[in-house]
Parts: structure tokens; C-alpha cells; sequence
């Protein structure tokens, strides 16, 4: 322990900290060595020490100088993994209510167009697998397992398509499966008056596309990408889920940001 604190205190120099900054850092790091008391760092141990100072601190902001510490030595000693700070109060996330979002999700349902049919299997698709929508832009058809019904992220992340994805996402895809400038994306372009033409949809189109369905609804919503990722961990939360539940299903890399996100839903 002698060793990585002397290690840290050259460190601490190098980035000119008052001393009694660096005097303050040194202090805790002590503490959180002296917790882990030479077992192995792992993200488990992580949480383990983010639960302890929980308990052991009432001021949220003595708990969240304890994890600016900590992340500081993170990055020190070069990991990736990083404490979220804690709000001061639960943030107000915008929830839609069952009936808004079932609203919503049937928005493109009002026409027969090719574009609805995309539109329809793209927003429930966004919904249900919890993707950002930058991911969902750069999905490929060759991802999609016909027979099992899954969505292939990469050979670890696999996703169980629900019934009533794949059974727009399935009407869709027969809507372009002879589309002459498909180009094996997903979700692609059918403006005909720009270069785009089947290519896939950009970010800020997919965007354009929520909001443009929102604004049909009568009274008019405001959805964003961020709303329907709160709506379905909402849902998950309500039927039992636990943050870890939350981190696979919205695809969390750092499980302790899916813990205060989960704790704020």
C-alpha cells in the first residue's frame, strides 16, 4: 500500500494540486486501500466499496468526493470503470404513460406506405430492445436470424426479437426485400429527392421520425430517443427488474451508471 500511495503522490504532484487537495485525495485513497486490503480490484469490489460509502455517509456530497477520488485512481492506474456521482434528488425522467406510448408506437399505422412500414417496425424495435438510435441506424439485415428471430449485435449480445417486432419488422422487410438500392442496412431512405436514397437512415432522420409522430398525436408529445429508453426501464423496473436487469437490457457498459439510473426510474 506504501508503494502505490508514494506511486499516486507523484502523480497528484504532476497535476499542480493545491497540497491540500492532494493532502485530501491521498487521505481517502488511504481509506479505500486500506478497504480493500490487498485483494484484487474488480468491478464487483467496486460496488461493494460504492455501497459501503452509501452506508457510511449521509451528505451526498462527502459520498460523491469520495468517488471523484476514486475515479481519479482509476484513471491512474489505468482502468476504464468509473464511479457515477449521485444526484442530489431523484431527477424528474419524463415516463410515458402505457396509453401515450401505445399511441405513439401505432402512429405509423394511419397509412400503408413502404415509409410506414419502416416507420412501425423502427420504432418498435427502437422501444423494445432498449438500442440507442446509433445503433439502430447501423443495423444490417444480415444480422437478423430468420429462424430464431434475434437480432445479432456482435457474437456476445444477442437480443430476442418479441412477437409483435418481428411480426412488423417481418411485413417490412417484405417491402424491400426487391428494393432495387438497398444496400443490406436496416432501416434505409426512401427520399427520392436526395442522394440518399437507400442508405441508411442518418441519427437526426430517426429523430425527425420520432418527433414527426409525436406531433400527430393529439394532444401533442414530446418524445425523444431518451424517453423511450426511461418508458421501458420504467416498465421493466414495475415487472421486477433489478439494475442489473436494466444494465443488459438497455445495454449499460458501466453497471454502476445502470444502478443510479435504475434507482431514479
Amino acid at each position: 500500500m506504501d508503494n502505490a500511495l508514494k506511486n499516486y503522490q507523484k502523480y497528484l504532484k504532476s497535476l499542480n494540486l493545491a497540497p491540500s487537495t492532494a493532502k485530501t485525495y491521498l487521505w481517502h485513497l488511504k481509506k479505500f486501500l486500506k478497504w480493500l486490503d490487498n485483494r484484487h480490484l474488480t468491478d464487483k469490489l467496486l460496488q461493494e466499496y460504492f455501497n459501503y460509502i452509501i452506508r457510511h455517509y449521509k451528505r451526498v456530497a462527502t459520498v460523491n468526493l469520495n468517488l471523484i477520488i476514486i475515479n481519479k485512481y482509476l484513471e491512474f492506474i489505468g482502468r476504464r470503470t468509473r464511479f457515477e456521482l449521485i444526484s442530489h434528488k431523484k431527477s424528474n425522467l419524463r415516463i410515458l404513460s402505457p396509453q401515450e406510448l401505445q399511441n405513439f408506437l401505432d402512429q405509423p399505422l394511419q397509412n400503408k406506405t413502404i415509409v410506414c412500414y419502416r416507420d412501425k417496425a423502427l420504432l418498435e424495435m427502437l422501444y423494445s430492445t432498449g438500442l440507442k438510435v446509433g445503433q439502430i441506424n447501423q443495423l444490417k439485415i444480415n444480422q437478423i436470424d430468420f429462424i430464431k428471430k434475434e437480432l445479432f449485435l456482435n457474437k456476445k449480445n444477442i437480443i430476442a426479437l418479441s412477437p409483435l417486432v418481428w411480426f412488423h419488422l417481418d411485413k417490412y422487410l417484405q417491402k424491400i426485400s426487391k428494393y432495387p438500392k438497398n444496400n443490406n442496412y436496416l432501416f434505409i431512405n426512401f427520399d427520392r429527392s436526395k442522394k440518399g436514397l437507400g442508405q441508411p437512415l442518418s441519427i437526426r432522420s430517426i429523430e425527425r421520425i420520432i418527433d414527426k409522430y409525436a406531433h400527430q398525436m393529439q394532444p401533442l408529445l414530446i418524445i425523444n430517443p431518451q424517453i423511450l429508453r426511461n418508458t421501458l426501464a420504467y416498465v421493466l423496473k414495475n415487472e421486477g427488474a433489478k439494475s442489473q436487469d436494466i444494465a443488459l437490457s438497455l445495454h449499460f457498459k458501466n453497471k454502476l451508471a445502470a444502478k443510479e439510473y435504475w434507482q431514479r426510474i
